[in-house]
């Protein structure tokens, strides 16, 4: 846990809430001193800070909240390559749903070049990001026949608890992985819609609108004890459609696509 430098939390609805104050506490007893960053609704800060008081647990490293905007798709952060946006999505209360991407702006030089050229390190570096390097005696170093091609970019995006949602759509076109609630099978419809929530075929549906190539389904109704029939569900209108269970790991890998896998 201690790796953990930014949490997002979609929207205060206890069952995404009641379990944060309890990590922070845990973070501080194993040694946490670095700042953590805490994203969700404008009311996730006055929460935490009182859960806290209240509960005398204190903690020694410093919390920066971040607050979502309400009305629009927004960076929260950049880091490198690395873009972090969340999504405002349609459910009973104020929530968000959160998009992770990475861009690779830096190319990778042919290994062979290096000594071949006796390139320097001020020249790796120009060429890497792109740039000839010209040479006093003029000769012309082309970063496009020096260096690989940019990695390919990958994006992941999370629905967060909504009802279907056009910010999600917009958001998830082309994406890598598209984690999407289906808290209902579609003979639901109706509970789904008053709820502010979605069904498999929803989730399914808008997938293959966005043209992702791996869709997830995870917060499902625990009235469904045999899980596999919202999977079969969903891959009738998507079929790379995949349950979100406990212990599986997605894999975001620059030349590959997508790969799931599962703890022992």
């Amino acid at each position: 846990m201690q790796k953990i430098d930014t949490i997002c939390i979609s929207h205060m609805h206890g069952d995404h809430v009641l379990g944060l104050p309890g990590l922070l506490g845990s973070m501080n007893l194993f040694g946490r001193e670095r700042d953590l960053t805490l994203v969700g609704p404008a009311s996730l800060e006055p929460y935490v800070r009182e859960s806290l008081r209240l509960t005398h647990t204190f903690v020694r490293f410093t919390m920066q909240f971040i607050a979502c905007d309400t009305s629009r798709p927004a960076k929260i952060q950049q880091w490198g390559d690395n873009c972090l946006e969340s999504i405002p999505v349609k459910h009973r209360i104020e929530a968000f749903g959160f998009k992770l991407q990475n861009v690779p702006t830096k190319r990778n030089l042919k290994k062979e070049s290096i000594p071949a050229l006796n390139l320097q390190r001020s020249e790796i570096l120009k060429l890497k990001n792109g740039k000839d390097v010209v040479r006093a005696t003029g000769e012309r170093l082309s970063a496009e026949k020096l260096c690989l091609p940019l990695p390919h970019s990958s994006t992941y995006v999370f629905s967060g608890d909504t009802a279907p949602c056009e910010n999600i759509r917009v958001a998830s076109q082309g994406a890598n992985v598209l984690y999407h609630e289906s808290t209902f099978l579609h003979e639901l419809k109706s509970m789904a819609r008053s709820t502010g929530h979605s069904t498999a075929q929803d989730a399914a549906t808008l997938a293959a609108e966005a043209g992702v190539h791996t869709l997830v389904l995870g917060h499902l109704s625990s009235r469904y004890q045999d899980e596999s029939r919202v999977e079969e569900e969903g891959r009738q209108f998507f079929a790379n459609t995949h349950l979100a269970t406990e212990g599986m790991r997605i894999r975001l890998l620059p030349k590959e696509m997508p790969r799931i896998d599962y703890l022992e």
